[in-house]
């Protein structure tokens, strides 16, 4: 009996002991646990959730709010971060983006807000002549579109002509629209310098920025003749040159001359001859005295014919002709009369 009473007061004192243990054990476990708990805040493309756990990094901290992260997601902290209660991890989810470079137009996905960091993020070349829109500092959102224009200068000499002038001296030496070559024209060259700017591989400028004459144009140099024929009755007349003049007529008397027979130089012409048919008075400025000539008509009435101007008078200036006439009534029959004068080679 003694022995039985032994054995059970033994055994109920290790079952004391055991559930103290268990005590202590499950305390023990238990500040573990709230040790190794904590809490992080989680902002989610602006979105805040609290995670509570037992947490290691931030990839647990992940798997503990099953959030998934994309390719272009920014995240924070690194994943294999260490975390601690109170830490804030933050999100930055990618929206999309088009770039229009080089005649293509890319669909990209980013986190990022300024251009820079984008074309970066994607590999996008560009140099400091470039066109950017928006410029390269400046920011983008959801849908927007980055473009860029490749820009290049280049200097370029091109090898143009240089065109010659065509000169032309006027002689009656020859007929009428007759010509003759004396030197024949030859195009020069010279070297032109552009700054030419391209864009998107097209040229959009020019800029002349020098030039070099390689070699001088020489002018042509051409005679063409004035000469012209006049259909006469003494045949065909060379003509040198044709000139529209208005015509009036005089004679001998004092009501054309101021002189009576008997005075002074009375029938004397300017030249110093004898006044009679086919003698003309003109400006000389115009038609030099001595000059043959042959008056043609322009109203349809008979032409005065050939002449001669040896003559002047007071009111004959510029395109105006005299013609002598014996009797006073043709003069007044004459008036003033439209005529071509033929000036006579």
């Amino acid at each position: 009996m003694k022995t039985s009473f032994k054995k059970d007061k033994i055994f109920a004192i290790m079952k004391k002991n055991l559930a103290i243990l268990g005590i202590v054990l499950l305390v023990g476990i238990l500040s573990i646990g709230n040790a190794l708990t904590k809490e992080v805040l989680i902002r989610d493309d602006g979105k805040e959730t609290y995670i509570k756990g037992i947490v290691f990094n931030v990839e647990d901290v992940l798997a503990k709010g099953n959030i998934e992260l994309h390719e272009h997601d920014r995240l924070s902290m690194e994943m294999d971060e260490k975390i601690e209660d109170g830490m804030k991890i933050v999100i930055e989810r990618a929206f999309p983006i088009t770039v229009q470079a080089d005649g293509e137009k890319m669909e990209v996905m980013t986190a990022f807000s300024t251009v820079s960091e984008v074309l970066r993020e994607h590999e996008v070349t560009f140099d400091s002549d470039d066109v950017i829109e928006p410029a390269i500092d400046g920011k983008v959102g959801r849908n927007d579109t980055i473009t860029i224009k490749r820009m290049k200068h280049e200097l370029v000499t091109e090898e143009t002509a240089i065109p010659f002038e065509k000169i032309i001296k006027y002689t009656a030496e020859l007929d009428k629209g007759k010509l003759k070559v004396l030197q024949p024209g030859k195009e020069g060259k010279k070297a032109v310098q552009y700054k030419i700017v391209f864009e998107d591989g097209k040229e959009i400028s020019r800029e002349k920025v020098g030039e070099e004459i390689l070699e001088q144009a020489q002018n042509e140099i051409v005679e063409q003749g004035t000469a012209q024929y006049l259909a006469t009755s003494r045949g065909n007349l060379r003509v040198g040159k044709v000139i529209k003049m208005i015509s009036t007529a005089y004679d001998a008397t004092f009501a054309s001359t101021g002189k009576n027979p008997g005075d002074k130089h009375y029938r004397i012409t300017r030249s110093g001859t004898t006044v009679r048919p086919g003698v003309v008075a003109v400006d000389p400025r115009v038609i030099p005295l001595g000059t043959e000539l042959y008056i043609k008509a322009l109203d349809g009435s008979e032409d005065y014919g050939f002449a001669i101007a040896e003559d002047t008078g007071g009111a004959i200036k510029g395109n105006k002709i005299d013609l002598f006439m014996e009797d006073p009534k043709d003069v007044r029959r004459h008036g003033r009369r439209p005529v071509e004068v033929y000036i006579l080679d």
